[in-house]
């Protein structure tokens, strides 16, 4: 999209008219919210005029308005929310659908009912970033379904295709629902996303780890060779002067000296080398849908848990449960004797139990 366009469409999602005059021009009827915060008539022109220097720069009357409409939008990408249309219908056999998406390793469930209810997606694009010497970075979109702490895996490609209908529609039905909180609940949510975001950077940055570990352990070989040459020379000489009074003392001490150095060397290295995820949230939409939530029980040996599994609106996939350790999504998980949900990777020795 061209930046005529994104000021037509930025225009028409804010309630504006917006007709396309062909050449590159748009006429537009503002509602007056936006009259008076761009500063212009009910009815305007704009284009981008070939013979100005700043090609990249939207004039009306040569006076760029272009920042105000960017600041309309970054106000909405900070915090918005939007409601996606239409209704599922009811699984037709909902116990085969759980048996083939979610198997259970230790424990055992069964299906109670199904029922159509309202969830909350709280969609959030991180800047992900990996640091030591150098630094890479990525923006990476992560969703959590608020309502039943699951995480629906693969829909933020699907999301890309639904969104603007639903944002459009939202805008046009004057959808006011208040956008994400603050509130203790949030908080956790947020640093939940966080944690699962930060996880992923192993899989989106695999080269830069290993071009990080490539260097550290080249500076680590010339470490261990320049100190083990002085550690070298320092016996050398000390075997030529072994007779000398007090000369293995001396030795001695500078051998402890060098090692003392190298360590503190290796120490060095490896902390200019250490690679920092750093994950933050560059907004957060919250978007409601109607979802076939799954209500089951997990039982292991006596004990008993409550859970409720939704199928994803937008592809139809049973969404995952986060690991109570790592906090990765799965479908194919564990209980320990507390009723932690666990992956393959953490059930063995359950975190939370062994702590206790």
């Amino acid at each position: 999209m061209d930046l005529i366009g994104w000021f037509g469409a930025v225009a028409d999602l804010e309630g504006a008219l917006v007709e396309d005059n062909g050449g590159g021009r748009l006429s537009v009827l503002f509602p007056d919210h936006l009259r008076r915060r761009l500063q212009v008539g009910e009815m305007e022109s704009f284009g981008m005029e070939e013979r100005d220097s700043d090609v990249g720069r939207l004039l009306h009357d040569q006076n760029p308005v272009i920042a105000g409409m960017g600041e309309i939008l970054a106000e909405k990408g900070r915090l918005a929310t939007a409601e996606l249309p239409g209704k599922p219908q009811l699984l037709r056999i909902p116990e085969a659908f759980l048996n083939r998406h979610f198997t259970a390793q230790n424990f055992i469930y069964r299906y109670r009912d199904q029922q159509i209810v309202t969830v909350r997606y709280l969609v959030i694009p991180f800047l992900l970033g990996a640091v030591s010497d150098m630094k890479t970075e990525r923006i990476v979109t992560f969703i959590l379904n608020e309502t039943t702490r699951t995480v629906p895996l693969g829909m933020e490609n699907d999301l890309a295709a639904a969104l603007p209908q639903a944002l459009h529609s939202s805008a046009r039905s004057g959808f006011s629902d208040p956008a994400p909180s603050t509130g203790a609940g949030a908080t956790e949510n947020l640093s939940l996303m966080k944690e699962m975001v930060r996880r992923q950077a192993m899989q989106l940055f695999p080269e830069f780890l290993r071009s990080s570990e490539r260097r550290m352990i080249r500076d680590l070989e010339r470490l261990q060779e320049y100190y083990g040459a002085i550690a070298r020379e320092i016996e050398t000489g000390a075997k030529k002067r072994w007779g000398v009074d007090g000369e293995r003392e001396k030795a001695a001490g500078r051998l402890e000296a060098a090692r003392l150095e190298y360590e503190k060397k290796i120490q060095d290295v490896r902390d200019k080398y250490a690679v920092e995820i750093q994950a933050e949230p560059l907004g957060a939409l919250r978007l409601e849908a109607s979802a076939v939530v799954l209500h089951i029980r997990m039982q292991r040996r006596k004990k008993v848990m409550q859970i409720e599994l939704p199928v994803n609106p937008l592809n139809g996939r049973l969404e995952a449960i986060p690991c109570a350790s790592c906090h990765t999504p799965v479908l194919n998980g564990f209980l320990c004797d507390e009723m932690h949900f666990l992956c393959a990777a953490c059930h063995p020795n359950c975190p939370f139990c062994r702590k206790h």
